[in-house]
């Protein structure tokens, strides 16, 4: 579905952009257990809320606010949280080959690795810029913060996960040059 095009009615929505939810949150570190949980929780908020939607502007954005507001309910209720890579989802195309879906599985664990070692603020500006594709004035409204705040969370962002790439490159080289 385009984005600028706003569908007639929730199952519309639903069936549009139910995978869209289910990948922002398992980039904001949602546990597999719990994102059919999450998700349900996003529509079902969506429904409860139909109306507080601007049909003039697109579902992606609201919906991702929607979402990003309950992943954080959920783990301030939670209190602690889990390390990200411990769990990694599994996706796996049925044309990729054996090697390309071992590394597939290893890019996703650092990439959740990576995204979990940032604090959650920034993590998901983040996530909802440079992953869903969301502008930054759509991050500040759905964050609820001035837009300059969002460009220094992104900012610092981007520095943290370029430092985490950096160490994992390094550790990788310095375990295949101990073989």
């Amino acid at each position: 579905m385009n984005s600028t095009q706003a569908p007639a009615t929730l199952d519309a929505v639903y069936r549009a952009e139910l995978r869209s939810v289910f990948g922002f949150l398992w980039r904001l570190g949602a546990r597999e257990h719990e994102m059919e949980d999450l998700a349900h929780d996003v529509f079902a908020t969506a429904a409860r809320r139909w109306d507080a939607w601007d049909q003039s502007r697109p579902i992606k954005p609201w919906l991702m606010g929607i979402a990003f507001r309950l992943f954080s309910q959920t783990r301030r209720r939670k209190g602690t949280v889990e390390p990200l890579e411990d769990h990694e989802q599994q996706a796996h195309s049925s044309q990729a080959g054996p090697d390309d879906q071992v590394a597939l599985g290893q890019a996703q664990k650092v990439l959740r690795f990576a995204l979990g070692s940032l604090p959650e603020e920034r993590r998901v500006a983040f996530v909802l810029h440079e992953l869903e594709g969301l502008t930054v004035a759509e991050v500040s409204e759905q964050m609820g913060v001035p837009v300059q705040t969002t460009y220094s969370r992104l900012r610092q962002a981007r520095v943290e996960l370029a430092a985490v790439f950096e160490r994992v490159q390094a550790d990788e080289a310095r375990r295949g040059g101990a073989r």
